[in-house]
């Protein structure tokens, strides 16, 4: 039976439906050493690393919003290491507890959900951002409907662009305010959305003031307590319950 209330679902990307916790950067930079020779970089690359992280708050913001600064900063515009950092990267990512088993059931009620993100790179082909070439890695690509940004979205089935969200952002809440648009037009309101995430300031209160139904995400990360928060959850497990039952 399809899902009556709920029309629409959004995932946010970074500590959400990925898992951060296999992800050792002492290993990567020590691999990308070894494979290009460079033994004596590997302390360096790591305390730059460090220094990042450390001017963002987490790796998460530093990976979606400042990545550019990973190739520039970190390995001083040398391509070669910075590609093998992203192929390993890839490797040491793993999906949230219960992400594959949701995303089945949700495409069996007739819902693919959107991908909402920060990501700050100019969208290029499908794959070639660390988003997209997750989904593609973990055989979960054709799971979701959109890729949103505000770069634009991607329409993941067919590689359409739409730039209606270019220059809007999560955090001031332009971007929902376009995507309440697009959903009219499909005859969806914010009442009949989900929003999934971990941040608040990101993926819970703006959507939650506009109308939407907000589950936040606590299985990496755990910001506490938030008014705007209708759920909390730690796997997707529990995510496919509350809107089995909404």
């Amino acid at each position: 039976m399809a899902l009556k209330r709920v029309k629409w679902v959004g995932i946010d990307f970074g500590q959400c439906l990925m898992s951060p916790s296999p992800l050792r950067n002492p290993h990567i930079f020590g691999d990308i050493g070894k494979l290009l020779g460079k033994h004596e970089m590997i302390p360096i690359w790591i305390e730059r690393m460090r220094r990042l992280k450390e001017k963002y708050g987490t790796y998460t913001m530093l990976k979606e919003k400042h990545r550019d600064e990973i190739e520039s900063f970190v390995f001083d515009n040398d391509p070669g290491p910075y590609e093998i950092f992203k192929q390993k990267e890839q490797e040491l990512l793993s999906m949230a507890p219960g992400v594959k088993e949701f995303l089945e059931w949700l495409n069996g009620e007739g819902i693919k959900p959107s991908i909402i993100s920060e990501l700050k790179k100019t969208l290029g082909p499908v794959g070639d951002d660390i988003i997209t070439a997750f989904l593609i890695n973990k055989g979960i690509l054709k799971r979701f409907k959109y890729f949103i940004t505000p770069q634009g979205k991607v329409d993941l089935e067919t590689d359409e662009r739409f730039y209606e969200y270019k220059g809007t952002s999560k955090e001031s809440g332009t971007l929902y305010d376009q995507l309440i648009l697009d959903l009219r037009k499909e005859g969806i309101s914010p009442e009949e959305c989900v929003m999934i995430g971990d941040k608040q300031r990101t993926d819970i209160i703006p959507p939650k003031k506009r109308g939407f139904i907000t589950i936040q995400f606590t299985g990496h990360v755990d910001e506490g307590p938030c008014e705007y928060s209708d759920y909390y959850v730690k796997t997707f497990f529990e995510v496919k319950e509350i809107i089995e039952k909404l």
